[in-house]
């Protein structure tokens, strides 16, 4: 690899956000990204559909007598005692700091891993991949086929990479982040440290080029996956169907169908629980699949009660900003040290026969 090329590729992306007083007001307005764009989990459709359907669920259940018909459609989506938890209330502090400067330090890094990892996939890829890849005369049908094996490739990667976070003390470290939620909030799923982030980044960019690479080298032109404004269609549609009720309180279940095909909100939600049952279940983001052949996963038949957190751990360990970013850094230093049992495998042991 080109050391010169690299350095002047890292020094541009890690520059960008101060190229321009636009670059840097952009930067700056991270907030305001996670409800507009759609690339984003959080925005705005995604929120309003997750808010639909969970209305839906307030209806029914009140007129089945399953809740009192006294609750309100806003006490039943956002309790007080929920929203305004010392654990919620982390959350947004955090988020708040989290993605002001995300876009200052980790979308350069993301950007800079993506071209890192085409530039030098590229001369191990490309030279393998014959035209006979995808011998499809149609664009349209290569695009649909890319698009649904791009989406099921990367879907495991994440997958993989949720297994070993919670296999690799060092990575459950920084992971436990994540899991240390006492409420799952519609910020919980920001609630993710830095070298998740960065873990996460390298994942995509490996994925990414691997997807790319052999569609470009087999039909001569640039990706064709189907998109709704610059979203993955299959994602936009996933992202549409109540993705936000997984980091809820609400329970919704995909039933015992289409639960071993996607993950559900209530299965996500199984896998934030301290309950010992729910250990080492469903690590999926999108599909189940993944679960299914590693045998973690989890189909609930009914609703169950669930407690969040992280078991044997002190929740004020987690109750600001602070320690958030610092604290996963000192346990795993202590954990390199001492080197004792590995903490992932205690509280995700390995499911017995």
């Amino acid at each position: 690899m080109n050391i010169a090329w690299f350095l002047e590729k890292a020094t541009d992306y890690l520059g960008s956000p101060f190229a321009s007083w636009a670059s840097f007001l952009d930067a700056s307005s991270g907030l305001v990204r996670a409800v507009v764009d759609l690339k984003s989990k959080t925005a705005w459709p995604y929120l309003l559909s997750s808010l639909t359907i969970a209305w839906f669920i307030w209806a029914r259940a009140r007129r089945q007598g399953w809740l009192d018909r006294s609750l309100s459609f806003r006490q039943y989506a956002m309790p007080r005692d929920v929203y305004l938890h010392r654990s919620a209330i982390a959350d947004y502090k955090f988020v708040a700091v989290d993605l002001t400067i995300k876009a200052f330090l980790y979308v350069p890094l993301i950007t800079g891993f993506a071209q890192l990892s085409r530039h030098l996939l590229s001369p191990v890829i490309t030279p393998l991949v014959v035209s006979e890849v995808l011998p499809f005369t149609s664009s349209l049908l290569r695009s649909i086929v890319m698009t649904v094996l791009s989406v099921a490739f990367v879907d495991f990667l994440f997958f993989f990479a949720h297994f070993l976070m919670h296999r690799i003390p060092v990575l459950w470290h920084f992971h436990e982040t994540h899991h240390s939620a006492e409420t799952l909030t519609l910020a919980t799923v920001y609630r993710t440290h830095p070298v998740e982030d960065a873990v996460n980044a390298v994942v995509s960019a490996i994925a990414g080029a691997c997807v790319v690479l052999p569609y470009e080298a087999s039909s001569g032109t640039e990706t064709g996956l189907l998109t709704f404004y610059g979203v993955n269609i299959v994602l936009f549609a996933f992202f549409v169907v109540a993705f936000q009720l997984r980091h809820s309180h609400i329970w919704l279940s995909y039933g015992p169908v289409l639960s071993y095909i996607f993950i559900s909100p209530a299965q996500h939600q199984i896998h934030h629980s301290v309950d010992p049952k729910h250990w080492n279940r469903n690590y999926g983001f999108t599909f189940a699949i993944w679960d299914l052949l590693f045998r973690s996963l989890y189909v609930p038949r009914t609703r169950e009660a669930l407690t969040f957190g992280v078991p044997g751990t002190d929740p004020r360990d987690f109750a600001s900003v602070w320690k958030i970013y610092w604290l996963p850094f000192v346990k795993a230093f202590r954990g390199l040290r001492r080197q004792p049992p590995s903490p992932a495998r205690v509280l995700w042991p390995a499911r017995r026969r």
